[in-house]
């Protein structure tokens, strides 16, 4: 265009400074040219420009001159190719402000921030330096004057290298936020399969240029045979159908070395071509990934994947804590389910058993009926006749005193044995009252020592070859007690030193006073009572070692206690194995 001011014109905006400007090499760069859009309404200054850079090149890539001749033709250009790095701008074009216009365009119409302006004007008052540079978002201001081949050149390698910062650093930024992309919905996966599946998906994401990568995720495992091999788990392009074979039946033996070495040296290699991505957790082990594309791997990818492996890598743990967590759950639901099936099994047993205990419960009441109603008729039907013996063996007595003395003795013996079986009654019957608390004591003033003595006389009748020693005087003259119960009580315990000492052996009855208590011993020097046996002599119905042969119920020494607890008493034995036993009878007087 025509100068200003001097009739500066274009030849001498690109003359040669002191010493002309060379070419950068001598051998012709074969790179990709790096394209710089001219926008100028003077197409000599295009080929100026063309001209200049024809001999220049900057990191092995030669320029290439994209032109435009209007800012409506730039305007058409940029819409096609909205990757140019540098653009030179003229400022008067079609209308004054037209190149100011087109910078408006390019930055806030077409976002681009990326594209390094370069504002080159021949009339500098047109558009004044500071009031462009303050108002327009432009990175350098040239005079056509001063822009010499030399100083074209550096300009435009400055520009190229921020264009090429400015890329690398939104290219970071990209890959950060496919990062944090892909890496979130994998921490909502669970199952350790799905989760491999999906990081082989994401992590392609993370360095994706359009391209279609290939994928290959494999893990060390273990063969029926029991030998180990590194398999395939997940895959991606044109791994995703060999989920289950062998890495050595996919890959090149050069490749299976890659992804055993890695695997061995815990470490990730990258290639132009190929990355091997070593994903190591504490508990899951070692999952190896191999990517591969036609593009070549640069180093900001390299970095983008390392940030990738070390922030998935805490996705592994948790899968591998979330499985874990899985099985100790299904393990907790199995144990829950057995003891379950154990409760409802041993409620069910527990439910025959109360309904067995409620049956026997229920004969045993009847029994229970049954034996009360037993004793009533015993009681009843056996009472009259043991009366009508006994009484005529008192008038046969009578009668033999004069008539024949030798008779008195055999009556005696009757009457003993009438006033024993009358006693086995009354114990019966005693122990039932005692069951049903029915029993009601008839306490009355009672010599206790003329009791005892009526308790033996029948024993020393019945058992003429025994010895009944007593040793009666330290006992109290009177004492308040049912003079029925307590006879039999010491009947029982007479009845069992006879029973369990041996013939010819003594019997000793010994009274006396402790304080207000009586004290009544029955000692024997007979068999003696295991010491095992002690504690349950006298519960219900026990029977000891000892009595083997000898008859009983088993119910006498428990009617015993309770008759003595029921007047306030107390009773106790002392026994030793072969000697004999002593029972002794407390009873307040």
């Amino acid at each position: 265009m025509a100068g200003m001011d001097g009739g500066l014109d274009d030849e001498l905006l690109f003359g040669p400074e002191d010493g002309a400007v060379t070419a950068a090499s001598s051998q012709r760069p074969s790179g990709a040219p790096w394209p710089v859009l001219v926008v100028d309404d003077d197409p000599q200054v295009h080929a100026m420009t063309a001209v200049l850079l024809r001999d220049f090149d900057f990191d092995g890539r030669p320029f290439e001159v994209v032109s435009a001749l209007s800012a409506e033709e730039a305007k058409a250009v940029l819409a096609q190719r909205p990757d140019l790095p540098i653009a030179l701008l003229d400022v008067v074009m079609e209308t004054e402000d037209a190149g100011l216009k087109l910078v408006r365009h390019i930055r806030e119409e077409l976002g681009n921030r990326r594209m390094r302006i370069i504002l080159r004007t021949g009339q500098p008052g047109q558009a004044p330096e500071r009031d462009v540079i303050v108002g327009y978002d432009i990175n350098d201001y040239k005079a056509k004057s001063e822009l010499t081949a030399q100083r074209l050149f550096t300009t435009l390698v400055s520009g190229l290298r921020a264009w090429r910062d400015i890329v690398a650093i939104e290219r970071n930024r990209q890959g950060l936020e496919r990062i944090l992309s892909a890496s979130a919905p994998l921490f909502e996966m669970r199952p350790m399969r799905a989760f491999v599946e999906r990081l082989v998906e994401q992590i392609a994401r993370v360095v994706d240029h359009g391209s279609a990568p290939a994928v290959l995720a494999c893990r060390p495992v273990d063969r029926a045979d029991g030998s180990r091999t590194i398999a395939v788990v997940a895959g991606l392009g044109v791994y995703s159908g060999r989920i289950g074979l062998a890495v050595a039946d996919i890959l090149s033996v050069g490749a299976t070395a890659e992804v055993a070495d890695a695997l061995l040296t815990q470490r990730n290699l990258y290639h132009d071509d190929r990355c091997v991505l070593v994903f190591r957790t504490r508990e899951h082990g070692v999952t190896i990934f191999r990517l591969e594309r036609a593009e070549p791997y640069t180093a900001d990818e390299h970095r983008l994947l390392e940030l990738f492996c070390n922030r998935v890598a805490i996705g592994f743990d948790n899968v591998c804590l979330y499985e874990e967590l899985v099985a100790l759950n299904h393990s907790l639901e199995q144990r829950v389910e057995e003891r379950t099936l154990e409760l409802a099994a041993n409620q069910k047993a527990l439910i025959l058993a109360k309904e067995r205990v409620e049956r026997a419960l229920e004969r045993e009441l009847l029994a229970r009926d049954r034996q009360r109603q037993f004793l009533g008729m015993v009681s009843h039907e056996f009472r009259t006749p043991l009366a009508i013996i006994d009484s005529a063996a008192q008038l046969l007595a009578m009668r033999a005193g004069q008539v024949e003395p030798e008779m008195l003795e055999r009556l005696a013996v009757i009457r003993g044995s009438v006033q024993r079986l009358t006693g086995l009654i009354d114990a019966h019957l005693t122990d039932e009252r005692l069951q049903t608390n029915a029993l009601v004591l008839e306490r009355a003033e009672v010599d206790l020592a003329d009791l005892i003595d009526n308790v033996v006389r029948p024993f020393r009748v019945a058992y003429p070859d025994r010895e009944f020693r007593m040793t009666l005087a330290g006992l109290p003259r009177r004492a308040e007690v049912d003079a029925n119960l307590i006879g039999l009580v010491l009947n029982n315990l007479v009845n069992n030193a006879v029973k369990y000492s041996g013939l010819g052996e003594a019997i000793h009855l010994h009274g006396d006073t402790d304080g207000a208590m009586a004290v009544i011993e029955v000692t024997d020097h007979g068999r003696g009572i295991p010491e095992p046996e002690l504690p349950r002599l006298f519960d219900r119905f026990f029977r000891g070692s000892g009595a083997s042969g000898v008859p009983g119920t088993g119910i006498g020494l428990h009617t015993v206690q309770q008759i003595v607890h029921l007047h306030g008493g107390a009773v106790a034995v002392d026994s030793t194995l072969g000697k004999g036993s002593t029972f002794r009878v407390v009873l307040p007087v």
